[in-house]
């Protein structure tokens, strides 16, 4: 994929060689193919991060340190760790040619046109009405109408921190109210943007509410209490569950109400007198004795004493005293 005209002629099977490498191939992969290439050194371009040119002696010493699986996109990361030092551009010759990596794909170019890209060409469907955005080593960049949707603030996203994936959500800052967008491959370097805020609203509200019924259901089954999911009514414990406007069924809860079952109440405590008198209503032979023993009574002290009764007391009070005291009396004289 080198142009004849830069002076080096491609090997047998060059062309599929470089389709089969991607940033996701291993280290040992990619040192197979700078000896088939008959390459000293290969460069790898970060989205948005500086070239990192490393050498084909580089690649063997991290291959026998146990790096042979590890992803050429790793390399940024294996030079923080000390593993091995990216050699400077400017120790090189500017001529001498080079694997080259990016997300776009991989090619074999001089050290000049790896690290001095020209602007990346654009597709003839760019001005299309379509959102897009293209992810170039300069950054990000926006077709007109992405810019219309979305404001071209979205070009100042740093192209290094997206994660690499055919599929992602951004969330945009210093927005009054939330906005997200989803990211979708169309091709290695360019993506279509969807507003996907309405969506991830509504995701956000459905775990919520699952997790309220989660936690309601774990405070069921906490109290020995089982549920289940039916179409219609199940006893009297029985919700309809809606979503939306659409029913989903009914949630059932097996077994009694546990607020239902209340402690009995403590009796409350009566005086002697009233004692007395339930005594009387709940034994009626007792009461028929009673009340029979009490005319004889009133008939033996005679109006007179009635007139000492004190003013507000019932016969049946004075009846019960005087009964009382009489029989103190009896058992004294005993």
């Amino acid at each position: 994929m080198n142009p004849a005209e830069e002076g080096r002629q491609p090997v047998p099977g060059e062309e599929d060689l470089l389709l089969s490498l991607s940033r996701d191939s291993s280290l040992l992969v990619f040192l197979r193919a700078l000896y088939s290439l008959m390459l000293d050194y290969g460069v790898y371009l970060p989205d948005g991060g500086e070239p990192l040119i490393f050498s084909k002696q580089q690649m063997v010493i991290l291959v026998e340190q146990g790096e042979t699986d590890t992803p050429l996109k790793d390399m940024p990361a294996l030079a923080g760790r000390g593993l091995f030092r990216p050699i400077a551009a400017e120790n090189l010759d500017e001529e001498l040619d080079a694997l080259v990596v990016t997300r776009s794909g991989t090619r074999v170019l001089p050290l000049l046109s790896a690290l001095n890209p020209e602007e990346a060409e654009l597709p003839e469907w760019w001005e299309a009405p379509v959102p897009f955005a293209m992810i170039t080593r300069a950054g990000m960049k926006l077709n007109p109408t992405a810019i219309l949707m979305f404001g071209s603030g979205l070009e100042r996203l740093k192209v290094s921190e997206l994660p690499d994936k055919d599929e992602f959500i951004v969330q945009l800052e210093g927005r009054a109210k939330p906005v997200f967008l989803a990211f979708r491959r169309l091709e290695p370097d360019i993506f279509v943007l969807d507003d996907c805020t309405g969506d991830l609203v509504e995701a956000q509200d459905i775990s919520w509410w699952a997790a309220v019924g989660r936690t309601w259901v774990s405070e069921i089954e906490a109290r020995g209490q089982t549920w289940h999911r039916a179409d219609s009514q199940s006893g009297s414990r029985s919700w309809p569950c809606e979503w939306e406007g659409r029913f989903l069924g009914y949630f059932c809860v097996d077994g009694p109400d546990p607020s239902s079952d209340k402690e009995p109440k403590e009796p409350r405590k009566r005086s002697a007198k009233s004692r007395r008198r339930a005594s009387r209503r709940n034994n009626a032979p007792a009461t028929t004795v009673t009340a029979a023993k009490e005319d004889e009574v009133l008939k033996a002290i005679g109006p007179q004493t009635m007139a000492l009764l004190a003013a507000g007391q019932s016969r049946e009070d004075f009846s019960e005293d005087f009964l009382e005291s009489e029989s103190g009396r009896g058992r004294g004289k005993k």
